[in-house]
């Protein structure tokens, strides 16, 4: 056993009183001096300093943490503290633009206003409780096709949203968490299910129709799932005004109100009405529009026109009943059978989709008109304004959404707030395992730094070698090479070694570290002689002694070395790439980069730094005064 000596010698190392007597001896002021103006004024100028110090450093962090909670309607507001969170006129233009995946085109068309960008979003000046009622229990007795899902995020692959969230949890219900059913049943090639995407919808062309594939008919389901304010209504008067602006022929609209005989002052104050009015003029271009630009969804054929249609399929098809029926998949026994088609029914493509299309631009105009989401709002609701004679009578959307936000507000605040990081978390959760991986690399790198640059710092300085100088220099030599340099050298070695794709390849090029053999050495040697002399005498092994007498001392040394250790490991990016390219072997810092390759915007990766810096000021937090330690205690003789 270590005698009495070597344990009195070891305590007095790591007692308090060398702090206690550098605190008062070292002072550069004394306490009287403290006292004298000029004293005062270099502590003033002192505190003024650090404190302008803290700011500067403390204002980019709540920088970072403001814009993390951001989107691309506020991304451009450098403030602290995120205006949504306290004005009610600025959370309505978020929430317009998360429901309309930013599109400033699409908010337009939906509330009929005329924004200029996203920014310029805000809320009605009135609302009209009573329209807005109205208008909510007229949507929502509206048939699918004149809606379609909102809050789909932005063209970018990894934006945040709600959407999605719902969709992706309901896929995994459906499917018990099965990618390979999903899958084979969707016949995809998905990862996981946050990459499945829903089905491409283009409710605003002319000849779309939903296709009857697996994923269309679950995606109808789950529609149904989905509250009122979720929807998007597709109006068909914004698909108009751009139609008579850019495909009709008329060069502004005093050439429009010249052939038409009409006073509008923008083309989008014209509507689209059910029956064709006006002039001549006016007459055609409606025609011309409902016949080949309206979607044949939204497009109304009378019952009445049944002749005509069995008369023009006749004609279309030789009166050949054989034909018909091979195109049709039907076995009708005469064509004087053929019903006229519902048209939520036609298929998305083949010859029933191509004749009624065709059938539309031949019907008589008597029994043809149009069916919109305005057409029906003027019809149903008695108290609307007569569309024909103004825009007066837009519909309430606007109104609406802007009742919806006041109505609870807090809701919304909490998930714009916390959706990034949501989306982070949830992303580096289900991808790979990364979150395991990241734990395990750590764990490794901190164990084996720990290991191996005590054990050869204590060789070198406890042993008078006569090659010692050469291997210190040759370690310092590893400090002047930046780590890209060694990186090929290091792939090409592991990969003769086969330990590619593994924690030996992470954890191994980077066990010894020229710095903390460095500081280890300068350490030992500092440390009094007399306490090796005391365990030599006392019969102490040398390795009794460092575990005993040299390990305890330089405890804060160990905390410098392993939180090092720790944020290398953690921090690593390009060389775990380099060494790990297979995804199972990802760590945190590769699937973040990854997921910025994938589109996410710049307030996802800052909600993304944010995350990935908890477990480090958390680590310092709690190791702060140790650490201090391992600063200060090597200047201690």
């Amino acid at each position: 056993m270590i005698g009495r000596t070597a344990f009195l010698l070891a305590n007095r190392i790591l007692a308090k009183q060398p702090a206690h007597r550098y605190n008062n001896e070292m002072a550069l002021i004394p306490a009287v001096g403290r006292k004298s103006l000029r004293s005062r004024l270099i502590f003033t100028v002192l505190y003024l300093s650090l404190g302008f110090g803290a700011v500067s450093t403390v204002y980019p962090f709540l920088l970072m943490l403001s814009q993390s909670i951001t989107s691309d309607y506020d991304q451009s507001h450098y403030d602290i503290i995120p205006r949504y969170l306290t004005r009610q006129d600025i959370l309505f233009g978020k929430y317009a633009e998360e429901k309309f995946g930013g599109n400033i085109d699409q908010i337009n068309a939906a509330y009929g206003t005329r924004f200029i960008k996203l920014q310029d979003v805000l809320p009605p000046s009135t609302t009209n409780p009573q329209a807005v009622a109205g208008w909510n229990s007229f949507a929502a007795a509206l048939p699918s096709k004149y809606k379609t899902a909102g809050f789909a995020g932005n063209t970018a692959s990894y934006s945040p949203s709600r959407l999605l969230d719902r969709y992706h949890a309901w896929l995994t219900d459906r499917f018990h968490g099965d990618i390979g059913a999903l899958n084979r049943a969707y016949i995809e090639e998905d990862d996981s299910v946050l990459t499945v995407a829903p089905p491409f919808e283009q409710p605003g062309k002319h000849s779309w129709a939903p296709d009857n594939t697996v994923k269309t008919r679950d995606w109808v389901v789950f529609q149904k799932t989905l509250p009122q304010y979720f929807f998007i209504i597709n109006r068909a008067d914004p698909l108009y005004d751009t139609w008579l602006k850019e495909e009709s022929g008329y060069s502004d609209v005093n050439a429009l109100n010249t052939s038409w005989g009409t006073s509008y002052k923008d083309f989008r104050d014209i509507p689209l009405l059910a029956q064709p009015s006006g002039n001549t003029a006016q007459r055609h271009d409606w025609e011309t529009f409902t016949r080949t630009k309206l979607p044949f969804r939204y497009a109304a054929v009378a019952p009445n026109a049944l002749g005509d249609y069995q008369k023009f399929i006749t004609n279309k098809y030789n009166n050949n009943v054989q034909k018909y029926n091979q195109a049709y998949g039907t076995n009708l026994k005469s064509l004087a059978d053929v019903t006229l088609p519902s048209i939520d029914q036609i298929p998305s493509t083949g010859p029933p989709l191509l004749d009624w299309l065709e059938f539309l631009t031949v019907v008589p105009l008597k029994w043809f008109s149009a069916d919109t989401v305005e057409t029906r709002y003027h019809t149903q609701m008695p108290n609307s304004t007569n569309p024909s004679a103004s825009k007066a009578a837009t519909l309430p959307l606007l109104q609406g959404d802007w009742e919806y936000v006041q109505a609870d507000p807090v809701p919304l605040r909490v998930y714009y707030a916390t959706r990034n990081y949501t989306l982070v978390f949830g992303y580096m959760a289900l991808h790979g395992r990364a979150l395991i991986n990241t734990a395990l690399y750590c764990v490794l790198a901190v164990a084996t730094a720990l290991i191996v640059n005590p054990l050869c710092a204590y060789a070198l300085s406890r042993f008078n070698l006569s090659y010692g100088n050469v291997v210190l220099l040759y370690l310092l030599a590893t400090m002047a090479f930046p780590a890209e340099v060694t990186m090929i050298p290091n792939f090409l070695l592991l990969k003769q070694l086969g330990l590619l794709n593994t924690f030996a390849a992470l954890v191994l090029p980077g066990v010894a570290s020229g710095y903390s053999i460095f500081l280890l050495k300068g350490f030992f040697d500092s440390l009094p002689r007399e306490l090796y002399e005391a365990g030599t005498i006392d019969g102490a092994s040398e390795a009794r002694m460092f575990w005993t007498i040299t390990l305890p001392v330089a405890k804060p040394i160990f905390a410098v070395i392993g939180l090092q250790a720790f944020t290398t490991a953690y921090a690593a990016y390009l060389f775990a790439l380099v060494v790990c390219q297979d995804q199972k072997m990802w760590t945190m810092m590769v699937w973040l980069y990854e997921l910025k390759a994938d589109g996410a915007p710049d307030y996802v990766m800052l909600a993304g730094m944010v995350l990935s810096s908890i477990p480090l000021l958390i680590i310092f937090l709690f190791a702060q005064r140790t650490i201090m330690r391992g600063i200060i205690l090597p200047s201690f003789k």
